[in-house]
């Protein structure tokens, strides 16, 4: 019996040295393309606010509270989350990262950490990608559909996910991610792709340092509101700005590439939740959400 707990932890102990041995630091492998980069969503931490982002409520599937921006039903990303997704983004664009296609989770945190790396690219939402709402296979079958087929050439592909266990030894991976962490596979034609090694949320964050100072300047300026609003939305910038708005399942309502000082938006028709507005130019990317009642 003690020869065998021996072996049991020496055995977890190798396999916590090879994690961690697969860790990826250098990223300028992914200029190249070719690669699924599957992340868990940004830091979501349970508790009720202010301390923490909501926690999951499950009731009837029927009630879709898994997709809806509500603490009240489900984690939020917290701001440290919002911010880490944003780090993702500016990662991509620092290093000239392409990404040429997203899918997301249709939980809202999921979703929203896709949107916030701001790819400007339509986030598809997949059941596959679902957390525990729905059967292994479909997650299986979904990231082989997802991961296998190769991007257009010097593209990668994005996917935000959760820490979900597999049964499946390829993805079991998926299962060790922390907040913004990402397991990346190397696309194979006409084979399953090929695990790689894992980027890590503080190598994100790291590398997204040199853009990140330039958004440290003041965005007071910045307006949504009122907040929440029933009818009329205003936004306010004090220079030009792109700015999207994205709806609780990940769809973009608002593109505009012109925003510049004031704009008014009549939302009366827009179904009741929670939406985020992105705002980025040349020198910033700002995230704000504002709910709709």
């Amino acid at each position: 019996m003690k020869k065998f707990t021996l072996l049991m932890i020496l055995c977890t102990v190798i396999s916590t040295v090879s994690a961690f041995a697969q860790e990826l630091t250098n990223l300028s492998f992914l200029q190249g393309g070719g690669y699924t980069l599957i992340f868990r969503h940004s830091t979501a931490p349970g508790g009720a606010p202010p301390s923490g982002s909501g926690n999951d409520v499950a009731s009837t599937t029927d009630s879709l509270w898994w997709m809806r921006c509500d603490p009240n039903t489900s984690r939020q990303l917290s701001a440290q989350g919002r911010n880490e997704a944003m780090n993702i983004g500016r990662t991509f664009k620092r290093l000239n990262i392409k990404i040429s296609r997203i899918a997301s989770s249709e939980f809202c945190r999921c979703y929203e950490t896709a949107a916030l790396m701001n790819t400007g690219l339509p986030i598809t939402l997949s059941q596959g990608l679902t957390m525990t709402l729905y059967n292994d296979d479909l997650r299986r079958r979904t990231i082989d559909s997802l991961a296998s087929p190769m991007p257009p050439q010097g593209t990668n592909s994005v996917l935000a996910t959760h820490g979900i266990a597999f049964s499946d030894t390829l993805y079991n991976r998926i299962a060790s991610l922390f907040w913004s962490d990402a397991a990346i596979y190397r696309n194979r034609q006409n084979a399953r792709p090929e695990f790689v090694g894992f980027i890590r949320a503080a190598t994100w964050n790291q590398q997204a340092v040199g853009i990140a100072r330039q958004d440290e300047a003041p965005v007071s300026e910045i307006t949504v509101a009122p907040n929440p609003a029933s009818e009329m939305l205003s936004l306010r910038t004090p220079e030009k700005y792109k700015v999207r708005i994205i709806n609780q399942l990940g769809q973009v309502l608002v593109d505009d590439d012109t925003l510049k000082d004031s704009r008014s938006l009549n939302i009366e028709d827009w179904t009741r939740g929670a939406y985020t507005v992105i705002f980025s130019n040349s020198k910033r990317t700002v995230s704000q959400r504002f709910v709709k009642n």
